[in-house]
């Protein structure tokens, strides 16, 4: 697994976050390079790939490539006849953008984010889902003389591989405490972040949770309750999250 950042998926996880999972892949026989990507790729005479070149010089064996080049949002189609903003085509609280009876959802729309009372792109099959959802509610109020309340969206992020099942909800920027188990050797590992920001914590993050425990870190992240001591959040971990 070859990636140019300094520990896998940095624009969410912490280095502490990461480190479970680098070292977890690790044991199941995965071999990490960091900082630094793929340049290149050698085949053999049927067109079948054999190595992939890296940018710092390495050459590494190879049967099969998984390239993972990310996204954007494809607007270009609509440059010139509607407002965008941040990248996206940007909507009010019902998705109706700046051109009459056009509605953007999904990834490519900029949306009033309540929870922070900003505008936002979320790129998540969940806001995907109910972004359309609202929309549609939307329509249908506005051709029946009806309203709908205002898209209030929990930013949420989820995966799960082998045995590993994490869940997101918030906001990751702040002060981060670490709570709970993240040694990869540890058989059903349980641990845990949370994001603090102006004495509130803002986001939070748990692997190996059951439902009732995720449902408790969601509510955490949508209420943000206030933290007087960073250390006594680290003490209680996730109790702190389920007492709310």
């Amino acid at each position: 697994m070859v990636y140019p950042e300094p520990w896998c998926m940095p624009r969410l996880f912490t280095s502490e976050i990461a480190a479970f999972y680098e070292g977890y892949y690790a044991n199941k026989g995965v071999k990490i390079i960091k900082g630094t990507v793929a340049t290149g790729f050698s085949s053999n005479a049927n067109g079948e790939v054999t190595e992939v070149k890296l940018k710092d010089g390495r050459v590494l064996e190879a049967d099969i490539v998984v390239v993972g080049v990310g996204g954007r949002p494809l607007t270009t189609l609509f440059k010139g006849q509607v407002e965008e903003e941040k990248g996206g085509i940007k909507t009010d609280a019902f998705f109706k953008s700046s051109v009459p009876d056009v509605y953007a959802v999904g990834d490519v729309a900029t949306f009033p984010l309540k929870l922070y009372n900003e505008n936002r792109r979320v790129e998540h099959v969940d806001h995907s889902r109910k972004s359309a959802e609202q929309a549609v509610k939307a329509i249908k109020a506005s051709e029946e003389g009806k309203s709908v309340e205002e898209y209030d969206y929990l930013p949420y992020f989820y995966s799960r591989s082998f045995d590993l099942a994490w869940q997101f909800y918030g906001d990751n920027v702040g002060e981060t405490v670490l709570f709970g188990d993240n040694n990869p050797e540890t058989p059903k590992a349980k641990f845990g972040t949370y994001w603090i920001k102006d004495g509130k914590v803002i986001g939070a993050f748990l692997e190996g949770g059951n439902p009732e425990e995720n449902s408790a870190i969601a509510k955490v992240a949508k209420l943000q309750p206030p933290v007087e001591s960073l250390d006594q959040l680290k003490k209680e971990g996730l109790t702190f999250a389920s007492k709310i």
